[in-house]
């Protein structure tokens, strides 16, 4: 709401709102008394707070017949209405600060005594935040934000960074990807502005994304799911279910794991020279031999070579819910459901899931999102958003290695 202006047809008084104005606390005086000289100087008024605008006399005439002046009543009033005001933008904490002033020259003189002076600590402590800056994991917007927030409390305290200091710490903090713009930028004989380096920035942050999008698209996409149905061969063995994804886990039962050998534990740490994925060898590849299925869909070219996208879905009845399964030999995470992905942009390549039948699945998006757990949030990247596909499935792989957490199953739960 922009501040509102009520004038008195008789006395011409103005009635200042300040809701907008940030109130006052502990901490922000420097920000609170910008906002209130702004808005108080547009209607030139800044002269009852800082005591240029003085009061006339409150009577008129001899001292034996003293009668009101009305120059003052007048005074009074605009007075009192900017009091109200700024009392009104000070936190509840404060309000007692000021108890004890009349006017709202005393009013902003006291708090200015209070609070005017910045802290050294303050200042340290955004220096040395600024000094230990790092892009991070932060996208280019939410790092420049962290960074532009900075320098911008510097510059309310009274010690604002020179341009040249500020790319420093800009610069000083991207990773190694971003050094062709570093290289750029420190080359020119004169500093550019912060809007030109935030543009580049973007700009290069765009191509490494799509940089990344197209080399996870050149290895296999494959994914084997099955729905959750216990069976037991002859041999006694149990077949590995791929259990439903579910937080609210209701095993309270806690299991004593056995103790195994660490080879039989770990088992193959290699990566298959086939697939690219780590856990088996490629003699043990499901990729090794495969029959030559035709594209019956077109979507992918004949024959089939072990490359190529791939999911082997068994399929069982419908569920009204659609969670996801944890699948230990999928390659990437994958949706039906665009609406699943906190963020997506479309798929660019020409790769599909090549399923069982031979047929192909097309892939129209790629994002990422995030899925709550006990002990953190649990990160997935590079999802794929696969229309047709019948299942979200989520691989172990890229789970485990992405999060650096690991999956253990067990009979009734993992």
């Amino acid at each position: 709401m922009a501040a509102a202006e009520i004038v008195d047809s008789t006395q011409g008084l103005l009635n200042i709102n300040m809701m907008n104005i940030t109130k006052l606390t502990s901490t922000n005086y420097l920000t609170w008394s910008l906002q209130v000289h702004s808005l108080l100087d547009g209607y030139d008024l800044s002269g009852y707070i800082d005591g240029s605008s003085v009061p006339p006399e409150q009577t008129l005439g001899s001292t034996t017949l003293p009668t009101p002046n009305p120059a003052y009543a007048k005074w009074r009033r605009q007075d009192k209405l900017i009091y109200s005001a700024l009392l009104g933008t000070l936190s509840p904490a404060l309000q007692p600060v000021v108890s004890k002033t009349k006017s709202s020259a005393e009013l902003w003189k006291h708090i200015s005594s209070t609070y005017s002076n910045p802290s050294w600590g303050h200042i340290q402590q955004l220096r040395l935040q600024l000094k230990q800056a790092s892009k991070g994991e932060k996208t280019i917007d939410e790092d420049m934000q962290t960074l532009t927030t900075r320098f911008d409390q510097l510059a309310l305290l009274g010690k604002p960074l020179a341009l040249e200091d500020q790319l420093e710490v800009i610069l000083g903090g991207l990773p190694e990807d971003y050094k062709a713009v570093v290289d750029q930028v420190e080359g020119r004989d004169t500093p550019p502005s912060i809007v030109k380096v935030h543009e580049k920035l973007i700009n290069k942050e765009v191509k490494l994304l799509s940089l990344s999008l197209s080399t996870t698209s050149t290895g296999p996409t494959s994914a084997y799911a099955a729905t959750y149905r216990p069976k037991f061969n002859s041999g006694g063995h149990s077949f590995r279910p791929h259990q439903p994804w579910n937080n609210n886990n209701n095993n309270k039962h806690h299991y004593q794991q056995p103790r195994l050998d660490n080879r039989m534990l770990k088992g193959y740490q290699g990566k298959c020279q086939i697939c690219g994925v780590f856990g088996h060898s490629a003699k043990r590849c499901s990729h090794l031999q495969q029959p030559s299925y035709g594209s019956q869909s077109g979507i992918l070219p004949s024959p089939f070579h072990p490359w190529q996208p791939r999911a082997n879905l068994a399929l069982g009845h419908q569920q009204t819910t659609n969670p996801w399964i944890l699948d230990s030999g999928a390659t990437h995470h994958m949706t039906s459901n665009l609406g699943n992905l906190a963020s997506h942009q479309p798929y660019q390549g020409d790769d599909a899931v090549l399923i069982g039948d031979g047929s192909g699945l097309s892939i129209s998006h790629t994002g990422s999102l995030s899925l709550p757990s006990n002990s953190k949030p649990l990160s997935l990247t590079n999802v794929l958003c696969v229309p047709h596909i019948h299942k979200n499935l989520l691989s172990v792989y890229r789970l485990c290695n992405s999060n650096s957490v690991s999956v253990h199953f067990f009979p009734a739960h993992f």
